[in-house]
């Protein structure tokens, strides 16, 4: 039987290959003139992503999912990242359990919305388990790595320059709108902090950084690391006080007070919500915003010629465990952004993957 799940794979994997061959050079160059903003593996239109998809919904599904982990944890491993016996370790923790139990608000698991309880990340409960979150820290790592896949450097210069580089286009595009040092930064779908502790760092000056997931378990993991280690990772504000907190909650609807933030930041996020709950999430960050306040996101470049020439195999992967990238891909990020009142919109190429698109509160 595996056996002969095996030869399925391998030659359903092929088809995808050859089918996709056999189909670039009549393709391409009309996706190229007809729709050059996305790759033409994304989006409802395009033939090669119907295609796709269909692959997607079929029982190929599992090994795909499977194969999709296994290149990230192949990945990480190879590059000093120990994947298994970290997620093994924390999972093993009893005090990321009492992290969960403080800061998991039971109000928050009746809004979880439709979109955020299905499959991804090749995890059936999305991030809704600790394994999903024991494995985040090392996943990013490695996803990092896979953007310089030709150079031979660390995990720990890949995450520096993603994340360097991230922060220096939200300094810049402050500077250039004339914004001052900010006091107050709220993280979006922070995950397990990683980009929480990120923000904190370049921004040494702001007196409070605060980290908002929907998932418990991530945040547990994050505020572990925040209990553990908070004073290797960020320098401290006021004598006494914390300058990173997380809190459980939606970001479409934080509850949190108006004109509250001066950066609101949003760092791989939006790949994974479908349109309407991006628009809104961004509208909620708008108007948590203050005057002269700035959204930032972060995530695939749709016009990327990397994210554009993936090769079939890894696209049909990745697309296994994004059940809303075709959404992200075609939507126009800054547009919705001038559309929710934000000014100066910007779109700022991170590295040869990612953008960062920004705009001002007025």
């Amino acid at each position: 039987m595996q056996g002969s799940l095996r030869r399925r794979k391998h030659v359903s994997l092929r088809f995808v290959r050859l089918k996709c061959a056999s189909s670039s050079s009549s393709s391409s160059s009309s996706s190229t003139t007809s729709s050059p903003s996305k790759p033409a593996w994304a989006g409802a239109e395009d033939v090669l992503s119907q295609f796709v998809n269909a692959l997607i919904a079929s029982p190929l599904y599992t090994p795909m999912k499977f194969m999709a982990r296994r290149t990230l944890i192949n990945t990480a491993e190879k590059n000093g990242v120990n994947w298994t016996a970290k997620s093994q370790a924390l999972l093993e923790n009893a005090n990321v359990k009492a992290c969960y139990d403080d800061i998991n608000n039971p109000n928050v698991e009746n809004m979880y919305p439709d979109y955020y309880l299905m499959p991804f990340h090749a995890y059936d409960e999305g991030n809704l388990n600790w394994l999903a979150a024991a494995e985040a820290e090392s996943a990013t790592y490695a996803m990092a790595l896979r953007v310089w896949p030709n150079e031979d450097i660390t995990w720990q210069t890949a995450q520096g320059r993603l994340r360097d580089a991230y922060c220096d286009a939200v300094k810049q595009h402050r500077a250039k709108q004339g914004s001052s040092d900010p006091a107050r930064i709220l993280d979006m779908g922070c995950s397990v902090g990683i980009s929480t502790r990120a923000l904190a760092g370049a921004f040494d000056t702001a007196k409070e950084v605060v980290g908002l997931d929907l998932s418990a378990y991530m945040l547990a993991v994050a505020e572990l690391r925040e209990r553990s280690e908070g004073e290797a990772w960020t320098p401290q504000g006021l004598e006494g006080e914390r300058r990173i907190s997380y809190v459980h909650g939606l970001a479409e609807s934080t509850g949190m007070p108006d004109a509250s933030f001066d950066v609101v930041s949003l760092a791989f996020v939006l790949h994974e919500c479908p349109t309407a709950a991006t628009r809104d999430i961004v509208r909620e960050a708008v108007r948590l915003l203050r005057p002269g306040g700035t959204l930032v996101m972060c995530d695939n470049d749709p016009k990327s010629e990397v994210i554009q020439k993936l090769p079939p195999v890894i696209f049909t992967l990745m697309k296994s465990t994004e059940p809303h990238s075709d959404e992200y891909y075609v939507l126009d990020m800054m547009s919705t952004f001038e559309e929710m009142g934000l000014t100066g919109v910007e779109t700022v190429a991170m590295d040869p993957r990612h953008r960062a698109v920004l705009g001002t509160k007025q």
